[in-house]
């Protein structure tokens, strides 16, 4: 599968690796040490300060009354063993700063705070450090220690939370400090220069964000010293027992910091990043940062970083992520690393760099994958988005369970897709330039960014900006279609139906005639009907609505497969035990957990009555005794017996035929064995409605085709 979303969170883009892990590949739990207390000698600052002019700071520091930073020198010390880290950092205000508020980590102890040779006063409350500046001084160094340990689930929960619950972890099995530990001190402002070095037991690498300034080991210790031109967000770390490789390609320092294990995998990474850095910059323009690294991580992460990506051990061995979350990264580097986003009118970066990379790289192998994976989107919002749990774009910060991920990138992607085709590629990709050129460094909402598409087009996007703003999008339909012989051609003509909430867009028809196919592009109001009057020189045989998923719409029932996404996005599931379920209630209630369906009732067959069969969607646990809770015909066959063995656990979705609605689930493990090693990988293959696991992987996937609903229409083989 490929990759299905990435979240917004910590300074991070995180990309959902859950759909990528090979037999259910999690980080490694640890258990948890006894603290102890440690002193731990603190690096000296190694870094002289850059002084900058004040022009260079932004102007909104002054308004929003927090000190501007001139610079900031960090020096931390690592000490795996103990999970702890030793640091000092030496902070430039602009002149006259007085107030001071710095964030950390609530947990650490502040040694000192000085200005100069003095001791000044301060208050440390809930991960906050206020402080007045003396009159005339605007420098002061903080040293401090922290403890970080954050624990990696051995069974993590299969849902939306790409970080496994681990903010900041110090161990000999690798460190992580996110943006979001403030595991050092974060001042207001992001300074307009910043340093670190970093020290650790030798042949412990670390890596950071900006350019690389030196790198050695003595003394029993690893030091490198890092600094960033234009400092973006709060900073992020990462070390481990790496073997650093580096290379320079497309004018950018590229580095793979790899573990032991996978330090062979380093050549094919650093050639693809810098095939796709090549072709992000035509796109897009110059690399915005100093170097680009990709760097491993002891638990299966996707973060994207200004200047490098996090990727988990077990993620980087999978041989399609070089071409996946690889480039989706890297694309990052310009959309939400870069250019930050401005989260007054939601997050538009996961959706565009979902579709500059996921989506673009589909398009460049063929148009049937691109329409395929438009599709897929469609399909992923209309089974996971109910009315409970929808909201407009505008809203959307960062993707927590499978509705969000389907607004925040699949609805934003085949918005931006709709953008291109109304502008065309030489205004969308120019305004894309520019909209980089202008505002590189800073941030941008959704308006910026529709501003810039509409300035290089010029064509009005009002449209599109109802699908940002609005929750949902329009339901269509065709209606009342006829056709009819006119003079020596054929006239077609209908409606294209409209249900509440009405929306205003150029909806695609496509009519199949003997003479071939045409297409059309009709202005549908925002009411509840819009006529059409279609004329062909063959007899028509078929007509399309939007038939290559061009818009964005709310696909009809009949549109959409029975799908584990179908399972997931249920608004009244009901988990039902038969007789023949091979694992306990508990284990039973985790797979449903696992699907983000906690919440549904369980009842025994034998207690399930038939209203609450008729209102609910149903998933059995082990194939029911009364046929007739089935749809007619619909039970799985067992090819060659293939099901019901130990070492099998076999998922089907089924399409309830009309007039009954919803769908059916049977989950079969062919032992609890079977259940504990197989179930947890069901919820990432959420597009497909059939699968076997057998031999420690998924051995066959399927999708029943659906009907064709509501937006197909067939004309009969002889004219009225």
């Amino acid at each position: 599968m490929g990759l299905e979303g990435a979240a917004y969170t910590n300074g991070a883009k995180i990309t959902n690796l859950n759909c990528f892990l090979p037999d259910g590949a999690r980080g490694v739990g640890r258990g948890v040490p006894r603290r102890r207390e440690v002193h731990v000698r603190v690096v000296p600052l190694l870094l002289s300060l850059v002084l900058l002019p004040l022009a260079a700071f932004p102007s909104f520091a002054a308004a929003t009354g927090a000190p501007a930073v001139i610079s900031q020198e960090i020096a931390v010390s690592l000490d795996p063993p103990r999970h702890e880290l030793a640091g000092e950092s030496r902070i430039v205000f602009v002149p006259g700063s007085r107030a001071v508020r710095l964030r950390l980590a609530s947990q650490a102890k502040v040694e000192s705070v000085r200005c100069g040779n003095r001791e000044l006063p301060f208050t440390f409350r809930s991960g906050a450090i206020d402080l007045e500046l003396p009159p005339g001084e605007n420098s002061l160094a903080i040293s401090y220690r922290a403890s970080f340990n954050d624990q990696v689930s051995r069974h993590p929960a299969a849902g939306e939370d790409p970080s496994y619950g681990v903010n900041a972890a110090i161990g000999s099995e690798g460190t992580f400090l996110g943006g979001g530990a403030n595991w050092y001190p974060v001042p207001e402002q992001v300074p307009a220069s910043r340093m670190i070095a970093i020290s650790a037991p030798a042949g412990t690498e670390a890596v950071t964000f900006g350019a690389r300034l030196s790198r050695q080991t003595s003394g029993g210790t690893t030091r490198s010293v890092w600094q960033e031109k234009r400092p973006v967000g709060e900073l992020s770390l990462s070390a481990g027992p790496y073997l650093v490789e580096e290379r320079k390609a497309a004018g950018i320092t590229l580095y793979s910091y790899f573990y032991p294990d996978n330090a062979e995998l380093a050549p094919r990474y650093l050639d693809a990043a810098a095939k796709y850095l090549a072709s992000y910059q035509e796109l897009f323009g110059t690399f915005p940062f100093e170097k680009f690294a990709v760097v491993e991580n002891f638990f299966p992460t996707g973060y994207g970083f200004p200047s490098f990506t996090l990727l988990g051990g077990a993620v980087i061995r999978l041989p399609f992520i070089v071409d996946t979350s690889l480039p989706h990264e890297i694309a990052h580097s310009w959309w939400g690393n870069g250019i930050d986003v401005d989260l007054s009118e939601g997050n538009w970066c996961e959706g565009l760099v979902t579709y500059l990379a996921d989506y673009l790289l589909k398009e460049r192998r063929s148009q049937a994958e691109a329409a395929e994976y438009r599709r897929q989107l469609l399909i992923d919002y209309a089974s996971l988005v109910t009315p409970e749990n929808e909201f407009a774009l505008t809203a959307f910060v960062s993707r927590n369970d499978p509705a969000s991920r389907a607004i925040g990138y699949g609805k934003a992607a085949m918005v931006f897709h709709m953008i291109r085709s109304r502008i065309g590629d030489e205004a969308f990709f120019g305004a894309l330039r520019e909209l980089a050129r202008q505002r590189m460094y800073r941030s941008a909402s959704w308006s910026d960014l529709l501003r810039a598409f509409s300035q290089a087009s010029g064509k009005d996007l009002a449209e599109i900006r109802m699908l940002i703003e609005r929750k949902g999008g329009p339901r269509l339909a065709l209606d009342g279609t006829q056709s009819r012989r006119l003079g020596v051609g054929w006239q077609v003509i209908g409606r294209v139906r409209q249900s509440p909430p009405y929306f205003a867009q150029k909806v695609p028809l496509r009519l199949e005639t003997s003479a071939g196919a045409l297409a059309w592009q009709l202005p549908v109001q925002a009411q509840d009907a819009t006529s059409f009057d279609l004329a062909a020189p063959g007899k028509p045989q078929r007509l399309l609505l939007d038939p290559d998923a061009e818009i964005f719409r709310i696909l009809a029932p009949g549109e959409i497969p029975a799908t584990v996404n179908s399972i997931k996005g249920s608004g009244n599931l009901l988990g039902v035990v038969t007789r023949n379920c091979r694992v306990d209630r508990g284990s039973f209630r985790g797979f449903l957990a696992s699907l983000s369906q906690g919440r549904a009732g369980i009842v025994d067959e034998t207690e399930l009555r038939p209203e609450q069969a008729a209102g609910h969607d149903l998933l059995f646990c082990g194939l029911p005794h009364d046929a007739s809770l089935l749809p007619p015909g619909a039970e799985p066959v067992n090819p060659a017996g293939e099901a019901g063995l130990p070492d099998t656990l076999r998922f089907t979705v089924l399409q309830r035929s009309a007039p009954a609605r919803g769908v059916v689930a049977l989950f079969e493990p062919g032992s609890p064995t079977a259940a504990a090693l197989y179930a947890p990988k069901v919820t990432h293959y959420g597009k497909y409605g059939y699968l076997l696991f057998s031999g420690g992987a998924n051995r066959r996937k399927s999708t029943a085709v659906p009907a064709d609903g509501e937006v197909v229409v067939r004309f009969p083989e002889h004219s009225p």
